[in-house]
């Protein structure tokens, strides 16, 4: 352990982030079937039991595992770019909580509130200044609210980053779970800026990094054993999904055994062919290359579209969900592709001044 490994990219957590995040979208389809919550109010107002199990299911694994790839590739950054904290501290600043303040004012406060979409720290019938300020404090996040717990996480091992290594990583381990038990004692009352949620990512987050120090190892293992883990994972995440268990200790265990399922199931699949043929995919590439503003631009899609068919086929569950989608993907992407194009119209119209002139 503690030996820098020599590359600058694992496909197999690459695939993990991906996949997680296009899984995501379907994932929120879903979520009007379910019964209403604080986090995901609008609702068909039918509770499907199939529905249920299976997005208990994916919400085990898709946003831990993007925790746990966060701490993989927050350790391979270390190790191949060494940078002082403070400019640690800029870069996530500028990667997480920049994106929130600027998506949440140009996208979901908007949007939002044209169409009076009822969310979490967002009830029906406020106003635009009501909303932008509410997602100013951190209260009105949506889907953004990933954003920030992955910040504190990320703050909390740059501070301990010198314990990342070697037998220090002992201490690292119980100082992530110590700060996990302080969050849920006496932070989870505090919503603002989603401080109550980091718990999870602070445990999952270190997964990340311990998977970075094992990496050699596990890469020579071959892929009936990625295949027997993540059989075993899922019989495990299955089990409690099914048991229903509400108790925080058992949800901390259902995402680390969540992420980590995602995890080998996408190591035994860069063992195949088809991973390289998925590598060669442009489309593949395009969501892996965008894979982060995917995210931060498809959770509005699917809330206008629920809103225009439930008055129509809202009864019929699973064609609904099929329709949001169908409906949701394309829209997505062809908002990534104009993002990016008004990015470099804005970029090629910026003079470039000339070193020296």
């Amino acid at each position: 352990m503690g030996k820098s490994n020599k590359y600058t990219k694992n496909i197999a957590i690459s695939e993990t982030k991906t996949f997680a995040i296009l899984l995501v979208i379907f994932y929120h389809c879903m979520l009007f079937y379910r019964n209403p919550t604080i986090v995901w109010p609008l609702n068909a107002g039918i509770a499907s039991p199939g529905v249920i199990a299976l997005s208990a299911f994916l919400g085990a694994c898709l946003v831990p595992s993007l925790a746990l790839c966060s701490g993989f590739l927050f350790l391979l950054s270390t190790r191949n770019h060494p940078r002082s904290r403070w400019k640690m501290l800029k870069n996530k600043v500028k990667r997480l909580i920049g994106p929130y303040f600027i998506y949440g004012a140009l996208w979901l406060v908007p949007l939002y509130t044209f169409f009076d979409i009822p969310t979490m720290g967002r009830p029906l019938h406020t106003d635009f200044v009501s909303g932008f300020l509410a997602m100013c404090m951190g209260l009105f996040t949506d889907h953004l609210w990933f954003l920030l717990p992955l910040f504190w996480a990320t703050l909390f091992f740059i501070i301990i980053r010198n314990l990342l290594d070697g037998k220090k990583l002992i201490v690292a381990s119980a100082l992530s779970v110590i700060a996990a038990v302080c969050v849920e004692l006496f932070l989870a009352d505090i919503h603002y800026y989603c401080i109550a949620e980091s718990g999870p990512f602070l445990v999952v987050f270190f997964i990340g990094i311990l998977l970075y120090h094992f990496n050699e190892k596990i890469e020579k293992w071959n892929l009936k054993i990625y295949c027997i883990i993540s059989l075993a994972l899922f019989a495990v995440l299955g089990l409690f999904v099914y048991l229903n268990i509400d108790n925080t200790v058992v949800s901390y265990i259902e995402q680390i055994s969540g992420a980590l399922l995602f995890y080998f199931i996408f190591m035994a699949v860069s063992r195949t062919s088809f991973s390289d043929k998925l590598n060669q995919s442009r489309f593949y590439n395009f969501c892996e290359s965008h894979s982060m503003n995917i995210y931060l631009l498809n959770c509005p899609f699917m809330q206008i579209y629920f809103l225009l068919l439930n008055p129509l086929i809202g009864t019929n569950v699973y064609l609904t969900i099929l329709c949001l989608w169908i409906l949701s993907y394309p829209s997505i992407f062809i908002a990534v592709w104009i993002q990016n194009k008004l990015k470099m119209a804005l970029v090629n119209k910026i003079p470039i001044q000339k070193i020296g002139g």
